[in-house]
C-alpha cells in the first residue's frame, strides 16, 4: 500500500515537471529515484535474505515491487517533444509567434493541417461547437500574431496580416477578431490587455495544452485538477458554514423576540 502510494506521489510529480517542460529537473529526478529504489530493494534483500533463499526472496520482491512506470522510465518519454513544447512556448512569451507557428509545424504539422484542411471547407465553418478545440487555439494564436505585427510593423502591416489570416475565421469567431482588431484604433497599445505580458503567457500556456492533447495527455495535471477540487471543497466548506451561522443568528434573534 505504502509502495502504491509512493508511486503516485512519484508519478504526480514528474507529470507536473513534463508537462510544464523541466526536462532537465525531471531527469535528475529521475536519476535520483532510480538510486534511491535500488537503494531500498538492496536493504529489503539483505534483512529479508536473514531468513529466506535469495533467489526466492529476490522473486518474490520482484512481484511485491511491480508497478506503472510509464512516467518513472527515462525510455518512455519522449524528451524531443519536451524541446519543442518549451521553445513554442517560450517564443509565444516573448512575442515571437512566427517562430512558434514554424516550431508547430515543424514538431506537431497534423495541427496545422487539421487546421487549414477545415479553413478551406466552408460547411465546417458555420458552427464554432462542431470544431476541435485545437482549431480555436490556433487562431487565437493567429490573433496574437495581429497584435505583435501590429506592435512591431504597424497598422498597414497588421491589416495587411489580418487580411490574408483572418478571413476564413473570422466570422466564426467574430469576438476574439473583433478584439484583436479594435488594437488598432489605440495610440498606445500597451495599455491594452491584449498587448500584456500576462496575454501572451496565457496564449501559451493554452498551445502548449492543445499540444498535449494531441500527444494524448491531459491538458491539466493531476496535481492542478487535485488543487481545483480542493479550492471547490473549500469554497462549499465555507458557504456552509456561512449558512448555519445566519441560521444561528437568526434562531437567535427569533428567541428574542419571543422572550
Amino acid at each position: 500500500m505504502m509502495n502504491d502510494l509512493n508511486t503516485d506521489c512519484k508519478n504526480i510529480i514528474m507529470e507536473h515537471l513534463l508537462h510544464y517542460c523541466y526536462k532537465d529537473t525531471a531527469k535528475a529526478l529521475l536519476d535520483d529515484m532510480q538510486l534511491l529504489d535500488e537503494c531500498s530493494k538492496a536493504i529489503e534483500l539483505k534483512v529479508d535474505n536473514a531468513g529466506e533463499i535469495a533467489m526466492d526472496v529476490s522473486n518474490n520482491h520482484d512481484k511485491k515491487h511491480t508497478v506503472d512506470i510509464s512516467m518513472l522510465d527515462k525510455n518512455n518519454i519522449e524528451w524531443s517533444h519536451i524541446d519543442a513544447r518549451r521553445d513554442i512556448h517560450n517564443a509565444i512569451r516573448e512575442g515571437d509567434i512566427g517562430r512558434a507557428f514554424s516550431l508547430i509545424e515543424k514538431h506537431f504539422p497534423h495541427l496545422i493541417r487539421t487546421y487549414s484542411t477545415i479553413n478551406r471547407m466552408e460547411a465546417a465553418l458555420q458552427d464554432s461547437l462542431t470544431l476541435p478545440k485545437s482549431h480555436c487555439t490556433i487562431y487565437k494564436l493567429r490573433c496574437q500574431q495581429f497584435v505583435e505585427t501590429l506592435r512591431s510593423s504597424g497598422p498597414i502591416e497588421a491589416i495587411q496580416f489580418a487580411k490574408f489570416y483572418f478571413r476564413p475565421c473570422s466570422k466564426i469567431y467574430k469576438e476574439l477578431t473583433d478584439d484583436a482588431t479594435s488594437l488598432i484604433a489605440y495610440t498606445d497599445l500597451e495599455s491594452h490587455d491584449r498587448s500584456s505580458q500576462r496575454h501572451r503567457d496565457k496564449i501559451a500556456d493554452e498551445v502548449n495544452e492543445m499540444i498535449l492533447e494531441s500527444q494524448h495527455f491531459s491538458p491539466q495535471t493531476a496535481l492542478e485538477k487535485l488543487w481545483r477540487q480542493k479550492t471547490a471543497i473549500q469554497v462549499e466548506l465555507d458557504n456552509q458554514k456561512r449558512q448555519a451561522s445566519s441560521r444561528d443568528q437568526q434562531e437567535s434573534e427569533n428567541t428574542k423576540t419571543l422572550m
